[in-house]
């Protein structure tokens, strides 16, 4: 016997738990399968994440619809940043900008990703209209009016519409055949998160050198940040091979005069980056978001609110269809929701592309280019503002 829900989400993570969170509000019965989702149930307080986020004002309205803002705030892990600072290591480019200037609060906030995914699983496990099943899917099947999902432990959900929001190499995508264009970055990232010398200031800070990017996200503590250094594979793992003091050093060399001496707090990760957008965002009932239908290049921090607004969207298209009693699953009433996704999310991988082209490598006209474009942008407050309000959302 089938067990009945109106959606199915495939995926555990920050957008497939806050698309099943927001779209408990409308009344809907909704599933969550996922094997590893239980390790959100709780987060060490006395110990920082490893990965953490920059949250723009577009994911912020959406964790205070959906109703985890407050206890976001209330867990003192969300650190509000007020500044930007670019600089080329070895260049004349430079780019600065700060929310004053601009009369707004602030310009986003960072926050630990296992926190976020602790109050939205901490909210879900609390609705009685959302069921999780800590399994994995195995095969699925359409007909006219139905998605039907096997589990590992031999259940079969029936639902009008399956999400797929399980990440850059999503099940549901190559189940069913979903062609991807890729391209390589040519970079990998490692993350961790460092002790640094300076307080951060509330300042999230980038450094371009030729052979990567490097940013430090400042974190809930004025000492900590969350570090994201892009680099070329080999160097990726020469970094990763260090001693924590050969790398503290390596890193100084490139950033000390910013943040000063860093000292590790965690281990170091390493995620290959590459550009990812499916050839399609919807069939007959199935809609992917988040990473299963885009990657981008991290240097922005863009890559998770690309995935809130995503969802965002489709909880607000589905409420739309509820009400006007059309059928939620149907690709004709999808279209509009994936062509405003497709858009914004080409807009931003051609973004990415275009900056890490222009920042990779010491062509001597490159040099000259970046230093002309980044200066002009940051004497000019009009156009500062116009790309701040972009990457905010607002």
């Amino acid at each position: 016997m089938n067990i009945q829900f109106d959606v199915v989400i495939i995926g555990g993570g920050l957008v497939g738990l806050a698309t099943a969170c927001a779209l408990s509000q409308n009344a809907l019965n909704i599933a969550i399968i996922d094997n590893k989702v239980h390790q959100h149930d709780s987060f060490l307080h006395a110990e920082i994440g490893i990965r953490a986020s920059a949250i723009n004002g577009s994911s912020q309205r959406y964790f205070s619809q959906i109703g985890i803002w407050d206890e976001l705030c209330q867990s003192k892990r969300v650190q509000e940043f007020t500044e930007i600072g670019v600089w080329e290591k070895n260049g004349q480019a430079h780019l600065s900008a700060h929310a004053k200037d601009y009369n707004y609060q602030n310009l986003g906030y960072i926050i630990e990703n296992n926190v976020i995914s602790h109050y939205l699983y901490q909210y879900a496990l609390n609705c009685s209209n959302i069921n999780i099943y800590n399994c994995e899917a195995i095969g699925c099947a359409f007909n006219d009016d139905f998605v039907f999902l096997n589990l590992t432990d031999k259940t079969v959900l029936q639902a009008r519409l399956m999400i797929g929001a399980d990440g850059a190499h999503s099940w549901v995508r190559r189940y069913e055949n979903i062609p991807v264009f890729e391209r390589d970055y040519l970079h990998h990232a490692v993350i961790t998160t460092v002790d640094t010398e300076f307080p951060h200031q509330s300042c999230a800070k980038q450094v371009f050198y030729s052979n990567g990017i490097i940013a430090f996200l400042p974190l809930w503590q004025e000492n900590k940040s969350c570090l994201v250094w892009s680099t070329k594979p080999d160097n990726a793992s020469t970094l990763t091979s260090l001693s924590e003091s050969e790398f503290s050093n390596e890193l100084f060399r490139l950033t000390g005069d910013k943040v000063g001496k860093c000292q590790l707090i965690n281990s170091r990760m390493v995620f290959p980056l590459k550009a990812r957008f499916a050839k399609q965002f919807i069939k007959h009932r199935l809609v992917l978001i988040g990473d299963a239908a885009h990657t981008i290049h991290p240097l922005a921090g863009q890559g998770v609110n690309l995935g809130f607004q995503d969802s965002a969207l489709l909880v607000s298209t589905i409420k739309q269809l509820i009400e006007t009693n059309k059928d939620i699953g149907l690709v004709k009433n999808l279209k509009s929701f994936e062509f405003n996704r497709r858009k914004d999310a080409l807009v931003m991988l051609t973004a990415m592309q275009t900056i890490q082209d222009m920042f990779n490598g010491d062509n001597l006209l490159k040099k000259t280019l970046r230093t002309i474009g980044m200066n002009v942008i940051d004497n000019s407050q009009l156009l500062k503002k116009q790309l701040i309000k972009y990457a905010m959302h607002i």
